[in-house]
């Protein structure tokens, strides 16, 4: 008996729903995140370490903390503090 599998779309096969969508990071999500409710604190911030703050905000998220905006305020601040990279 042979099978053969593939998940890969064929060449040239043109159908939208095997191209991948790239979005912005930055830019507004149709799904609400941690983040949303502090985008004006983070704002000041790079892409790079808005980014960095977002992932540690989600995985804070997970582990059940619930961070209030002084608690956000206080990471911004301490990232606008750290050195340029």
């Amino acid at each position: 008996m042979n099978q053969r599998v593939s998940f890969a779309p064929a060449v040239g096969s043109g159908t939208p729903h095997h191209q991948s969508q790239i979005r912005r990071v930055d830019a507004p999500s149709a799904t609400p995140n941690i983040a949303d409710r502090f985008a004006d604190l983070l704002a000041p911030l790079s892409p790079r370490r808005r980014r960095g703050l977002i992932a540690r905000l989600s995985q804070g998220y997970y582990e059940g903390w619930r961070p209030s905006r002084a608690e956000v305020a206080a990471l911004v601040a301490q990232e606008l503090r750290k050195s340029p990279r």
